[in-house]
């Protein structure tokens, strides 16, 4: 696939690294030409030049583009960028980076895919803190069964439980509410403060 990498910062360079390493066509644009030059090491295009001009966004190819990412630490050049790419230029998936989390409403007003890496990052040390506080082994069949509770994204209260997914490998059995566990079952949904409880075969 063709896609353009919006920041050559540490966040766009490793992407673009791994993008690379996948065999997708990659092109970098950022407007810093030293971030450029130390991306030199990438196979792929570089274009020093300002990502929301029109002109440097065909000469990267957007209007073939598959992708577009953008990830700069400047949240209202990503914005701009983003609506340039989805509106004018029709790219079928644009995806931004919130570097302000208090900048995440605007992105979701703007109907715009965005991924937030300050909630992210936060998320993933309290999963690897509840996961180290609550776990518990069982032999189960002959399988050494691990089983851990995380609590739920307050986001997510109201859903179906079983309309929810996890990690691979990993089934929700349940959930851990008020000192209880209730069984996963089609009827029961999630509230603010629920625990999940995952199984998996270690």
């Amino acid at each position: 696939m063709h896609i353009i990498v919006i920041g050559c910062g540490k966040v766009g360079s490793s992407l673009a690294a791994e993008l690379i390493r996948l065999e997708h066509d990659v092109v970098i644009i950022d407007s810093d030409p030293e971030l450029i030059q130390a991306a030199d090491n990438l196979d792929c295009i570089k274009i020093t030049g300002v990502p929301i001009d029109r002109d440097v966004l065909r000469q990267a190819g957007i209007e073939t583009a598959d992708f577009v990412c953008a990830v700069t630490q400047n949240d209202n050049i990503n914005i701009m960028t983003a609506q340039t790419a989805k509106v004018i230029f029709n790219v079928p998936k644009v995806i931004t980076r919130v570097f302000n989390p208090a900048n995440q409403s605007v992105f979701n007003e703007l109907g715009l895919d965005n991924i937030c890496s300050t909630h992210l990052t936060v998320q993933a040390f309290l999963r690897a803190i509840q996961q180290e506080s609550y776990e518990s082994r069982h032999i189960l069949y002959g399988a050494r069964m691990l089983y851990t509770r995380t609590t739920i994204d307050p986001k997510l209260a109201g859903e179906n439980l079983n309309d929810l997914t996890t990690d691979q490998g990993k089934l929700i059995v349940g959930i851990f509410r008020h000192n209880r566990m209730l069984l996963a079952t089609p009827e029961l949904k999630t509230q603010v403060g629920d625990q999940i409880i995952l199984a998996e075969i270690e």
